[in-house]
């Protein structure tokens, strides 16, 4: 929902200001003018919580450009999934400008290189060093399916919890279980919570595939 907030403001923007704008970029096929680099500067702060500069928003135009060209003559079929996915999720209104399809389309591709680390490589050696560096992970636990906490527990150093966590993410469930003093505990994760750990992960694995990213977007990039 608020995406969907976000992109009906973007395309009010698109609406509300010179179609034309200035050129600022023309290389071969490509041209980005100022209209371009302003609502992408807008989908920026949006999505990522932080400013960039023109300069810099100009060039993150032109390699997702380059990317996505190269998909459509190279990868016509994944670039169409993504573009299915972009609509379910965020509406068919995205499609009707190329800024923020383009935008998302890219967010996309850069989620396929997170999903495939999570998927293939990642493993519990390595989301114990990502609690580990965490000064603490309290979550409460219970014994009658979280009716009534018994305990909060530091769990950020216990690897059967861990294990749990990291099976429950790759399974698509929410079932957490913990033996703790030869007892059963569930521990009850809420929703915030669970993004938050989720976000650490997340952070961490786009640490990870940075660079096999930046290869593959500036292998593609020829303008």
């Amino acid at each position: 929902m608020v995406y969907k907030k976000i992109i009906l403001l973007i395309l009010f923007l698109v609406f509300s200001i010179n179609i034309y704008g200035k050129v600022v970029y023309e290389k071969k096929d490509l041209v980005i003018t100022d209209i371009d680099v302003k609502i992408y500067k807008e989908l920026y702060i949006s999505n990522y919580g932080s400013l960039i500069d023109d300069n810099n928003a100009l060039k993150d135009l032109v390699l997702i450009n380059n990317v996505l060209r190269y998909l459509e003559y190279n990868n016509k079929e994944f670039l169409d999934r993504i573009d299915t996915e972009i609509t379910l999720q965020y509406g068919i209104e995205i499609q009707s400008d190329i800024n923020l399809r383009n935008f998302f389309r890219f967010s996309k591709v850069r989620d396929e290189f997170i999903i495939n680390y999570f998927k293939n490589e990642l493993d519990i050696d390595e989301v114990l060093e990502i609690f580990s560096k965490l000064d603490s992970l309290n979550l409460p636990v219970s014994r009658n399916d979280c009716l009534i906490i018994d305990k909060i527990i530091d769990l950020k150093d216990n690897k059967k919890f861990t294990q749990n966590f990291l099976d429950n993410l790759r399974n698509n469930t929410k079932n957490f279980n913990i033996t703790l003093f030869q007892n059963d505990y569930k521990v009850c994760i809420d929703d915030m919570n669970f993004r938050l750990i989720e976000q650490y992960i997340i952070e961490y694995i786009q640490t990870q595939t940075e660079e096999e990213f930046k290869y593959f977007v500036y292998g593609k990039t020829k303008n």
